[in-house]
């Protein structure tokens, strides 16, 4: 089990072990709420509209907001441990703030 800082290749990883694929990963702002959210799309469909090097620079952005808020463990554990699965018009929401 990893502990420190989460990362982008780690995210990549836990998505990869749980559902198969790098689906894309959102931070999103409602309401004065921070929500970490896996769309349905993934970087290995052809109709994905990033490619892999663009990907990973957005995911390295996106883990560093999430280690700066001090939520990393909170992320780790979810991706570990949701029952969950991204389907097509839902995506998977975490509360982060």
């Amino acid at each position: 089990m990893a502990t420190g800082p989460l990362t982008a290749a780690e995210v990549c990883a836990l998505l990869q072990q749980r559902w198969g694929a790098s689906y894309d990963v959102h931070l999103i702002q409602r309401r004065r709420r921070i929500y970490l959210q896996i769309m349905w799309c993934y970087l290995e469909q052809l109709s994905f509209p990033l490619d892999e090097s663009t990907y990973m620079a957005r995911l390295m952005d996106l883990v560093e907001t999430v280690n700066q808020l001090g939520k990393g463990e909170a992320v780790r554990t979810w991706l570990r441990t949701t029952t969950d699965r991204p389907r097509l018009g839902k995506a998977l929401s975490l509360p982060l703030l």
